[in-house]
């Protein structure tokens, strides 16, 4: 199938790779300087807010890497160190989240992409992701807090529903404003249109991406190990960029239709 040649192509360009997975390893790595292994094995699962860019982080309940704002909720000493630490690394993630999405689309089109290039999109778009970021976190703290406050038993559940529901009409939000290079109001326009015009083949990758996603969060936070997490941090990195590469593939075609 057409929609496959993406996966084929990631694997003949796999430095792809290698972004996701310095970051997390320097995330953790920071984590371990700050607190230490912190966290034990516990039955929890976390479903996947996040898109491009893949982090162990967006599916752990144990904030143990400092890329993250999660990191902030774990019992270590709140210095001006940790947090200017921490700023950084969001402002990475936020540059290599640009140059990472570019690069799937070059992929995904067969077109060549340079590390100069990388830097060039990086660059272009940081800023773009950082407001982004803050813009969802700011929402999900308002709307959690208020809906715990009126429905204390069920707040949260709620929450993460609207949550998950946000993510799927949007699913295509972050690779929109990186390829259409467009604001992030137009892009929420731009990128429901495309969802609504490949509803079943988007709406069935992406429960295939929550299915897959949801198994190893479970699994990293049964087998709570050192290895553990490296083993899923490699596996997440990896999936994610294949299964991305698909929805890639649905929004590269749905885009050609739309602009004939």
């Amino acid at each position: 199938m057409e929609l496959f040649n993406g996966i084929r192509a990631v694997h003949r360009h796999w430095t792809i790779f290698i972004y996701p997975i310095l970051f997390d390893l320097i995330g953790l790595a920071l984590g371990l300087y700050f607190i230490g292994f912190y966290g034990k094995a516990i039955t929890s699962v976390k479903l996947v807010l996040e898109m491009g860019l893949p982090s162990i982080s967006h599916i752990s309940n144990i904030p143990l890497f400092v890329n993250n704002f999660f990191f902030l909720t774990n019992p270590a000493e709140k210095t001006a160190f940790l947090a200017i630490t921490l700023v950084i690394m969001l402002l990475v993630g936020a540059f290599l989240q640009g140059g990472y999405i570019r690069f799937l689309y070059m992929i995904v089109k067969k077109e060549e992409y340079s590390f100069f290039q990388f830097i060039k999109d990086g660059k272009k778009y940081w800023l773009q992701f950082i407001l982004l970021e803050v813009i969802v976190q700011l929402l999900r703290i308002g709307l959690t807090a208020f809906l715990i406050i009126f429905f204390p038993y069920i707040g949260s559940f709620i929450s993460l529903m609207t949550f998950i529901i946000l993510r799927i009409l949007f699913i295509y939000l972050e690779f929109t404003i990186v390829i259409d290079h467009v604001s992030i109001p137009d892009a929420l326009k731009l990128s429901r249109r495309y969802l609504r015009k490949s509803f079943l083949p988007s709406l069935t990758v992406v429960m295939i991406m929550y299915l897959v996603t949801s198994s190893l969060s479970l699994v990293l936070h049964v087998r709570w190990t050192f290895s553990m997490v490296i083993c899923v941090l490699l596996l997440y990195a990896y999936l994610m960029t294949l299964i991305q590469s698909v929805l890639m593939s649905i929004f590269c075609q749905v885009r050609a239709k739309n602009s004939r």
